[in-house]
């Protein structure tokens, strides 16, 4: 990373508005988010907008739910398919909300769509795909499995977004729990930036949820340390 980058990064973050109603509680990825999983919703920051979510089929495998929008002009709707422990994220400017929400399992797998609210109509940015490229597989795990895709906190406005590719916490992968952070130009669907796990909780500080504040920083100092024993037969001493 270039000498002056995280500073720069840091402010904006520092600058950012806080969208979370108390009152729901804090989710376990970031102290931003808004749970309203369960009959939870997520106002706006300029009190305009409610985002609330309905299971539409409680026997499907992947969660399909109804996601509505009260606004100022009406309801809008749309539907996504990792409804499980949905959280939502509004952008500072009211203009935007990612919802972050499981496909498969109260662990994972986590999925991110955003949604712009354009002139009374919702223009989604599914962002799943793109940071699991950027992820790519950097550990070895026993069977290939994606990481947890998940919106941390937005940092300009509705244009720029932190998000986070966790390695899904079970014994599968090398350095299971832990994550990787990335800014992300939504509007273009570009990466901008990329940090370590260490450098995302210094950023976020006191916004970080429960399941980015326990994961393991000796895994990024010593990765070696977090390996997977049955991931490296090669490790294993066979006796003569």
């Amino acid at each position: 990373m270039r000498k002056g980058l995280l500073p720069g990064i840091v402010a904006l973050i520092t600058c950012a508005v806080c969208a979370q109603d108390s009152s729901q509680g804090s989710p376990f990825f970031t102290n931003r988010a808004t749970y309203i999983y369960l009959g939870g919703s997520a106002v706006s920051p300029d009190g305009r907008n409610t985002v609330s979510i309905r299971l539409i089929d409680e026997n499907a495998d992947d969660f399909p739910s109804e996601v509505k929008i009260l606004t100022p002009n009406g309801i809008l709707r749309t539907t996504i398919h990792f409804g499980l422990n949905a959280q939502v994220l509004w952008s500072g400017d009211s203009r935007a909300f990612a919802v972050t929400g499981s496909s498969e399992g109260a662990n994972g797998l986590y999925h991110t769509d955003v949604f712009y609210i354009d002139f009374g109509r919702l223009r989604r940015v599914p962002l799943t795909l793109l940071l699991e490229r950027a992820f790519g597989h950097p550990v070895r795990c026993d069977w290939a499995e994606s990481p947890n895709v998940v919106a941390l906190k937005w940092l300009d406005g509705s244009k720029t977004l932190l998000l986070a590719t966790q390695i899904i916490d079970h014994s599968n992968c090398d350095s299971f729990g832990t994550f990787t952070g990335f800014v992300l130009d939504v509007g273009n669907h570009r990466v901008l930036k990329r940090f370590n796990q260490i450098e995302v909780k210094h950023l976020l500080g006191s916004d970080q949820g429960p399941w980015l504040r326990e994961a393991d920083d000796k895994c990024v100092r010593n990765p070696r340390s977090c390996w997977v024993s049955t991931n490296h037969p090669e490790l294993v001493h066979k006796s003569p």
